[in-house]
């Protein structure tokens, strides 16, 4: 099979070179890089230059005339790559010499997945060791392994992109991010494999994207996670979650026919199911928080009895919805 990453780049020159670098060792080399980059204004441009020329295998770069946003841009260098597995590269980490290897024999051992993801290695900014990875955060904080999900770590199938693409346009803060997006379409459906181990370093510093508490350097714990979100209003976070479990249900019915080729048909219904009854769930959860706190027992004494709570976290998301603000 043939090898595309697809790599989104913005006034990435302080790290970039270490990564550029990083798919020159791999075992087994990629057939192409692309390269979008949103219109930086730093060295990143000069230094894809450079090693345009100098790499050996083909690197095809563009450059947006207007600043697309992460988003945009990833999803405009997938839509260019030919590989018929595309890895999304970020511009600050850097890979382990044997990943493309490893993962391309994880797509040939399950043909039946249609992405791939891996654990990374979390550093400092200079690339020093922490002794954490990201699955093994995610894992300490109590989450399953379908919340693991970075975009860096991810490949997948070109075949998917038919799915996947284009990436919803959301309004407000119903943004959806493309990783997110194309993983959790994936894991709905089981067409999603993790590989538990580390192929790549992920480099933490003042300009992550990301900021979750699975990204930490340091020892975790799960009241971590409750001083992380704690008992704030979580309302609208419940109508993103409306937002986009509709999305993903159209998505998944557009596409019944290209999911049946893919093998996928009998757990589209299953996953049609799971969607269909999170968006009452979430609207019952508003209702309650919407009572004063004295008047939210009745309901939430209903909810709990008809198995509401046991689409979220049970006896523990019943007790917040009792105590939040």
């Amino acid at each position: 099979m043939n090898i595309s990453i697809a790599m989104a780049t913005y006034n990435g020159s302080r790290y970039l070179q270490e990564q550029l670098d990083s798919f020159v060792r791999q075992t087994r080399q990629p057939d192409e890089l692309v390269v979008c980059d949103d219109c930086s204004s730093d060295e990143t441009v000069r230094i894809l230059e450079k090693f345009q020329r100098q790499a050996p295998f083909p690197v095809r770069l563009y450059r947006n005339e207007r600043n697309l946003g992460y988003v945009r841009n990833f999803e405009k260098a997938l839509s260019l790559c030919r590989g018929d597995v595309l890895f999304l590269s970020d511009q600050d980490d850097v890979w382990f010499e044997n990943r493309l290897e490893i993962v391309e024999q994880a797509f040939l051992a399950h043909p039946e997945k249609m992405v791939v993801l891996n654990d990374q290695e979390i550093t400092t900014q200079n690339l020093e060791p922490t002794g954490r990875s990201k699955l093994g955060n995610t894992r300490s904080l109590g989450f399953s392994d379908t919340y693991f999900i970075t975009g860096c770590c991810t490949a997948l199938r070109r075949v998917w992109l038919e799915v996947a693409l284009p990436i919803p346009e959301v309004v407000g803060h119903h943004h959806i991010p493309h990783d997110i997006w194309i993983n959790k379409l994936a894991d709905f459906l089981g067409l999603r494999l993790i590989i538990d181990r580390p192929l790549q370093f992920y480099r933490r510093h003042g300009n992550n994207a990301s900021h979750s508490v699975s990204s930490s350097t340091g020892r975790l714990s799960r009241l971590q996670v409750l001083a992380s979100h704690g008992l704030k209003d979580a309302r609208e976070g419940w109508m993103t979650q409306i937002a986009h479990a509709n999305l993903y249900l159209e998505r998944l019915e557009a596409n019944r026919t290209r999911l049946k080729v893919l093998g996928a048909d009998q757990r589209l219904e299953q996953a049609l199911a799971r969607l269909q009854a999170r968006i009452p769930a979430f609207e019952r959860r508003l209702a309650i928080a919407a009572r004063p706190r004295w008047r939210r027992s009745p309901e939430l004494l209903r909810f709990w009895l008809s198995g509401g709570y046991q689409t979220f976290a049970g006896w523990k998301s019943a007790l917040k919805d009792m105590v939040r603000p």
